[in-house]
């Protein structure tokens, strides 16, 4: 059907990826890789559009008076919108340019949904000031935006929400605060912990995510700008600014069944791991090899083909909860997961998270590089922080199979402009499994338990889970942070006893990677992880004391 924007107003304005990801992501789509054919159904779920979209301007009033500045998408008939009733959807609640939307409010308004793309206060033409990140206002104007579309004329009462990154967090706020109306969210790559995942991950402060967002990513005022920026940075432990600010703390308060799309290789993964254990009946995830660079398309559409959400699949959705579709059913399995490798990947499925298969692991880092099934007699290795180390994953996540990536290339030399990275002390301790003699998939989060002295009365610690191919390359598949004075709680600081063996354990998040026959499994300890991490970690020599108190636990299924 007719998309048909109204005099004044922009056209969808969805952003459109073309040619191949040069963050490394694959340029096939994930969703056409092999799949059960109930996933691969799902995906794919469509019916017939039965209207036009009709696309204006509106400005949406909140219970203080301040006005929302909002794309609306109705649907229509020969260029009017058509009369109802119809169940509506907030799509995207943000701070960014909305006109850059990357979900596609035409195609769900021609299948009959009222679809509104808002600005938050202070951002874009909405009214306001802005006030910092996910504040107690920005919720309640979420709120009063449901009840709104709600209450319209031709609305059947029914409204969902969904959303990506920032999106998706107020998406969950809102939904904490239980809108009557509000009938099923769809949070897209969210964190649940904003301040661990991203901002202060494990405590370890990001300057280049922190700097990014502050000063670049919204569309709000210089004030604002600064202001976020140094809210930021005033607040390096978890304290009540980010208690506030995060979603794990409000999981139990939504009541309202969600989809939570994730990927494997963003930067937010975790979250999606967090909403199923809170909400192990109302929450179905589906997990994919993405980063944070997501479309949700317009089916058919070949320029958004390396990025693509299943649109099919949220459309049931909707269809299944807003409209009570017969055809439209849940998804065919609480967990919907993409097992990834060091080639092509495949869909599974299962009704629990980790896989009941997958059996615990345990190896133990040895110092002679080794990791064995055995703990081994007392032993040392060290290592030099070296703040410098890396590199790190992309500002959208971690991208495996992207050149830039191979952690042995890294090793063997050092950049020109980086000559301090690799020195005659080793800045990284490794261990690494014997090869695998069958295809080996590890399911479920990994952790590294060790103990380790320090010369210095802090530092950081970064772990990395990896896979080194059979033709020697060594990617990344998962990182994990840790400051070591905050190894007891993120809320406060513990200095560490300066040459005394201290318990650590750094969570290396979850994931779902099979190694292939001759593959192998390493793990990594550094002290710097450029340019992601800021490089001024105190500088001092870390032992790492080996013996059962330092092992890896890693669930698997042979």
């Amino acid at each position: 059907m007719l998309s048909i924007a109204l005099s004044g107003c922009s056209s969808d304005g969805v952003a459109r990826n073309t040619g191949p990801d040069p963050s490394g992501q694959p340029t096939a789509r994930a969703v056409d890789a092999p799949a059960p054919e109930a996933v691969r159904n799902w995906f794919h779920y469509s019916r017939s559009a039965d209207f036009d979209s009709i696309e204006s301007t509106v400005q949406v009033p909140t219970r203080d008076g301040t006005l929302l500045d909002c794309t609306r998408n109705q649907p229509g008939n020969d260029g009017k919108p058509a009369p109802g009733p119809h169940p509506g959807v907030v799509m995207e609640f943000t701070p960014y340019e909305i006109s850059a939307a990357p979900m596609p409010g035409s195609y769900f308004a021609e299948h009959g949904y009222d679809v509104l793309v808002c600005n938050v206060r202070g951002s874009g033409n909405s009214g306001g000031e802005y006030p910092s990140w996910f504040q107690p206002q920005e919720a309640a104007d979420n709120y009063d935006l449901i009840e709104w579309l709600a209450a319209q004329p031709e609305s059947t009462g029914k409204v969902a929400q969904i959303g990506e990154s920032y999106g998706s967090i107020t998406a969950y706020r809102a939904a904490a605060l239980r809108p009557p109306h509000l009938t099923t969210i769809v949070p897209i790559v969210s964190p649940t912990n904003i301040y661990a995942e991203w901002v202060y991950p494990g405590g370890v402060p990001s300057g280049r995510n922190q700097s990014w967002w502050a000063n670049e990513a919204p569309v709000i005022d210089m004030q604002a700008h600064a202001g976020t920026a140094a809210s930021f940075q005033n607040h390096p432990l978890f304290d009540d600014y980010w208690k506030q600010a995060v979603t794990t703390n409000k999981l139990r308060d939504v009541q309202v069944p969600a989809l939570h799309i994730g990927g494997y290789s963003d930067i937010f993964k975790e979250g999606s791991f967090d909403a199923l254990a809170q909400r192990p009946d109302k929450t179905w995830l589906l997990t994919g090899p993405w980063t944070h660079n997501v479309e949700l398309p317009e089916p058919g559409d070949p320029e958004t083909a390396n990025a693509a959400l299943p649109t099919g699949a949220v459309l049931q959705w909707f269809d299944h909860w807003l409209q009570d579709r017969p055809e439209a059913g849940l998804p065919p399995s609480r967990v919907v997961s993409y097992e990834s490798t060091s080639g092509a990947g495949q869909w599974t499925q299962s009704d629990q998270w980790p896989s009941p298969n997958a059996k615990t692991r345990r190896v133990f880092p040895v110092s002679d590089g080794t990791l064995n099934t055995t703990a081994p007699a007392a032993g040392e290795s060290s290592y030099s922080v070296n703040p410098n180390d890396g590199p790190s994953v992309d500002e959208l996540g971690t991208m495996p199979t992207d050149p830039s990536q191979d952690q042995a290339a890294s090793e063997a030399a050092a950049p020109p402009n980086q000559s301090d990275r690799y020195g005659t002390t080793d800045p990284r301790t490794t261990f690494t499994l014997p090869a695998f003699d069958t295809d080996t998939s590890v399911e479920g989060p990994v952790t590294f338990h060790f103990e380790a002295s320090s010369t210095a009365p802090d530092t950081y610690f970064v772990s990395k889970l990896e896979v080194v191919t059979t033709d020697g390359k060594v990617l990344p598949i998962e990182t994990g942070y840790l400051r070591g004075q905050l190894r007891e709680s993120l809320e406060r600081t513990v200095p560490i006893p300066v040459g005394e063996p201290v318990r650590y354990r750094i969570d290396l998040g979850n994931t779902h990677w099979k190694f292939k026959a001759g593959e192998q499994l390493r793990i990594t300890l550094s002290g710097g992880d450029s340019p992601k991490i800021t490089p001024n970690a105190p500088a001092g020599i870390i032992t790492i004391h080996h013996g059962a108190d330092t092992y890896v636990d890693i669930p698997t299924v042979d």
